[in-house]
């Protein structure tokens, strides 16, 4: 029995790893500061704005949101419309 809480915690200290690791995003931190500097919202309201971008958009689309590198028209007309529904979404946050 005890090898079995072993192993059940060996495997839940790997997945915490992993998670910790390689599942967070590198681009969380850095869109709220930007968000919170340019001084027009809270500090929850850019939370929240970024965890609502953070759903739709993987960290490399995030990436070139924040370097300005969108040449696709359509890329920029989904960033345009989802930065706009989410500044809506997250007018008064929870």
């Amino acid at each position: 029995m005890g090898k079995v809480f072993l192993w059940m915690g060996a495997v839940l200290l790997a997945i915490y790893l992993v998670k910790s690791q390689f599942l967070t995003s590198k681009t969380w931190t850095p869109f709220r500061d930007g968000c919170v500097a340019s001084g027009n919202a809270s500090e929850a309201q850019c939370s929240c704005l970024s965890d609502y971008v953070h759903e739709r958009f993987s960290d490399q689309e995030v990436q070139r949101i924040m370097d300005t590198q969108i040449t696709d028209p359509v890329f920029a007309d989904k960033v345009n419309r989802t930065v706009m529904a989410g500044t809506l979404a997250c007018r008064n946050p929870d």
